[in-house]
């Protein structure tokens, strides 16, 4: 299938991309380190019943790479941009589709090893998941990835120019952070700021993650995660697909 082939050439061109500047795998990995070092420590006596702190943050670390890795990709886009990358492919028979695919399952190979290379970092400190509801977590961060990578693409792509990028970017990413319990669970929140919460994606891929590294893989939020994400990711791949054919015709 030709889409297929071009996805296949397009997620090679961005590998090799990666390869020749491997210092981002490195530097992503930098603050989940020093949160994993110098504040999982603070949890130890704040986070109630619970026996393992980091089975209840690591959780939320592993959803904040999967999801500032995705949603900041749209800096790179505006560069190809500017240096008339995007202007060669409107010559090409490439599909739109693949241009975008290719770009987004490049994002979600660099994510994933960075997500094993940290929770491999994680073990020695502590961090006890358990390996069944693990690999029932890795789908949700998937999704995560491709949803935000898939946003952030397609915004740079209409955007343009880093300045108009900025607000926006920075507008979507302290909110969906502060209100998902990344960092604290949600229920140490007031009330209301439980039901807003609800509002936020990530926060179903977190209170997923932390049940699944528990091994509570029948939990009914583990699926209200799979139900809330699978719509959201495929709407955002759908919406991120004509902005590449519109802004490619």
């Amino acid at each position: 299938m030709k889409v297929l082939v071009d996805i296949r050439l397009m997620f090679v061109r961005k590998m090799k991309e990666t390869l020749r500047n491997p210092i981002y795998i490195l530097s992503s990995l930098l603050t989940p380190i020093l949160y994993l070092a110098l504040f999982a420590p603070l949890l130890k006596n704040l986070i109630p019943n619970t026996t393992n702190v980091l089975n209840v943050f690591v959780p939320g670390l592993l959803v904040i790479i999967a999801f500032l890795g995705g949603l900041f990709v749209g800096y790179n886009m505006i560069d190809e941009v500017r240096n008339g990358v995007v202007e060669r492919f409107r010559v090409t028979p490439t599909s739109r589709f693949a241009l975008l695919a290719g770009r987004v399952l490049r994002d979600m190979v660099n994510i994933l090893v960075i997500v094993t290379v940290f929770v491999l970092i994680s073990l020695p400190f502590g961090f006890r998941p358990d390996l069944g509801g693990f690999f029932v977590f890795v789908p949700l961060l998937c999704m995560m990835i491709i949803t935000t990578s898939s946003f952030g693409n397609a915004l740079g792509l209409i955007l343009r120019d880093e300045d108009r990028l900025s607000p926006i970017v920075q507008g979507i990413n302290l909110p969906v952070l502060l209100l998902s319990g990344m960092l604290l669970p949600m229920e140490l929140a007031p009330t209301w700021l439980q039901v807003i919460a609800h509002f936020n994606p990530a926060y179903y891929v977190v209170e997923a993650g932390r049940l699944l590294v528990a091994g509570h893989i029948t939990d009914i939020k583990v699926g209200e995660a799979y139900l809330f994400m699978v719509p959201l990711t495929i709407l955002v791949v759908t919406w991120a697909t004509r902005a590449f054919r519109n802004a490619i015709a």
